[in-house]
């Protein structure tokens, strides 16, 4: 257990969130398959709206729910605001990673952050498939904020700053400069718009910022998961770092 909690330890967090402007989630209970793709029934309907979001190069996520509700549902985020696909606001949720036929880190440590979240008094705790970053267990989805979080603790989970994976509504650069942002404001901005070579940041008063900001890319080669330490394998992937931003003029 105690390797699934090192894994990647020294590793940064942020920037590691798989970008997603719609999310559906499918009620089934399990156990699911490695492709959860594999045993979700999908009306033909959200198929094509699915299929629609991949012809307009939407990025979205599908993900199963351990439930038997026999439900589907969709969240979508537009300009710094989640809501269903109703249009209808999102109550707070926390999608924790599960999937243990997918990763064996996420399905020893997925169940009891779950469990401690519901111990702490959170009242939907939704246990889901895979969401990406699984080195990073235990992770989650949190709605509305639309962010991802690791290495959460199983004592005091809290999604704070400081276990932010990102923004999912953001490629890694933006979840970079909203957390950047966050850090010398206090405060969230509502949205970032992107801008070449950097964004417009819009915030819940209604002004507006303008920022560039340049960065630097890290290699690192590491496992990904706990069955791939006895194997040897190593796999590579990148971090970012800001290494300067600059406040243009204000619009």
């Amino acid at each position: 257990m105690s390797r699934c909690v090192d894994l990647c330890s020294d590793q940064p967090l942020l920037g590691s969130a798989s970008t997603s402007h719609w999310l559906v989630v499918v009620d089934q209970p399990r156990p699911w398959p490695a492709k959860t793709q594999d045993c979700l029934t999908i009306p033909a309907q959200w198929e094509e709206r699915m299929n629609e979001w991949r012809a307009s190069r939407t990025p979205f996520t599908l993900l199963a729910r351990h439930s038997s509700a026999g439900e589907i549902h969709c969240f979508g985020w537009k300009q710094g605001v989640v809501s269903d696909w109703q249009g209808q606001p999102v109550s707070e949720k926390f999608l924790v990673c599960t999937h243990g036929s997918r990763d064996i880190c996420c399905g020893s440590l997925g169940p009891r952050l779950a469990q401690a979240l519901r111990a702490a008094g959170h009242q939907e705790v939704w246990e889901v498939s895979h969401i990406g970053g699984h080195r990073f267990a235990p992770t989650l989805w949190h709605l509305p904020s639309w962010r991802f979080f690791g290495r959460l603790s199983l004592d005091n989970p809290e999604c704070t700053p400081r276990f932010l994976r990102g923004n999912a509504a953001y490629k890694p650069e933006l979840q970079l400069m909203e957390a950047r942002l966050f850090q010398e404001r206090g405060q969230w901005p509502l949205w970032l718009e992107p801008r070449e070579g950097g964004c417009r940041a819009h915030w819940a008063d209604g002004t507006s910022q303008d920022w560039q900001f340049t960065f630097a890319t890290h290699e690192h080669q590491g496992p990904m998961s706990c069955r791939d330490i006895p194997e040897g394998k190593f796999d590579p992937y990148t971090s970012l770092e800001i290494l300067g931003n600059e406040q243009l003029s204000t619009p």
